[in-house]
């Protein structure tokens, strides 16, 4: 099976699965969903500030080659939401399958946790002190509500949308969002 088709593939089952889900546990999704976007926008905006971005296409996405894991469950449960049509990554690129001819096809609030968190050693040297603690502090932030993601679903989403696909397969086709009856128990118990 090819890379695309297995995205494919865990794209319907996490839409499917995501369209299963109660109104209420989606609700509170969409919440947590805009606060991962607002971290996110966050933090390109601190490498914006130091036209990170520029670096990044002298550097010619150096950093960005083994990304075709990077995009997660969550990262789609928040397209799913917004019900913004996802994009299609070209696998068959030797560098990241999210790349375009203008850097990432995704805008800065829908990037992966990895990409966006990354800051490399170039654009770090152009952070003051408190800019750099700033980011490391919303960094935290974001792994929190990664991790309120992970809870409510009772599975580990961020290794990557096909290694989560693989794991339903080697599973017998288990679900991929398993937890999320608990998690709307949990929701309501609060």
């Amino acid at each position: 099976m090819t890379e695309r088709e297995k995205w494919d593939l865990g794209v319907a089952l996490v839409r499917k699965e995501y369209e299963a889900l109660s109104p209420s546990l989606k609700a509170h999704l969409n919440k947590c969903a805009a606060a991962v976007k607002l971290c996110k926008q966050t933090l390109y905006q601190v490498g914006d500030r130091v036209r990170a971005a520029g670096i990044c296409a002298q550097c010619g996405g150096e950093c960005c080659k083994s990304g075709k894991n990077h995009v997660t469950t969550i990262d789609l449960l928040i397209y799913f939401g917004e019900r913004k049509e996802v994009f299609t990554p070209a696998f068959e690129k030797e560098i990241c399958p999210y790349l375009g001819e203008e850097g990432c096809i995704m805008e800065p609030e829908y990037r992966p946790f990895n990409c966006i968190i990354f800051i490399c050693e170039l654009i770090e040297g152009l952070l003051g002190p408190q800019e750099r603690e700033r980011c490391y502090a919303v960094e935290r932030e974001l792994r929190a509500h990664y991790d309120d993601f992970e809870k409510l679903f009772d599975n580990s989403l961020r290794y990557g949308l096909l290694s989560d696909y693989e794991r339903s397969l080697s599973c017998n086709g288990a679900p991929i969002l398993r937890g999320a009856a608990l998690g709307e128990n949990r929701l309501l118990a609060t």
